[in-house]
């Protein structure tokens, strides 16, 4: 078996195209409307799986880069890149979700509400 990298395998994947992505509001209506309903249940758990994943993984990113910031290591092509996407996706759940745009200081505020009940 030939194991591929992830640049393998994300050169191969198509591009989505444009579509209405789901909401925080909209999850919800799902959730209830289709409770019972195992695909579903499992398709909206997913969804909300992975914008904590984002969301842990843009933690872990900006420790990365405080730590390489206070060695000066200058600027790294792909830490922009990946700081860019990160931004790119909290933007679109925070729009998505309602919610207003983060802090600017340490204080993380209320709790973002969960997209299951």
């Amino acid at each position: 078996m030939v194991m591929q990298t992830f640049a393998q395998v994300r050169m191969k994947t198509r591009k989505l195209p444009r579509f209405e992505p789901v909401g925080v509001d909209e999850g919800r209506v799902f959730w209830k409307k289709y409770r019972g309903n195992a695909d579903v249940e499992r398709m909206l758990l997913e969804l909300a799986q992975a914008r904590q994943t984002m969301e842990e993984i843009g933690a872990y990113f900006d420790s990365v880069r405080k730590a390489w910031e206070e060695e000066n290591l200058g600027q790294l092509v792909a830490m922009e890149k990946i700081r860019l996407l990160l931004m790119e996706q909290d933007l679109r759940y925070r729009t998505l979700a309602g919610l207003k745009p983060p802090p600017r200081d340490a204080d993380p505020g209320e709790p973002e509400p969960a997209l299951v009940d």
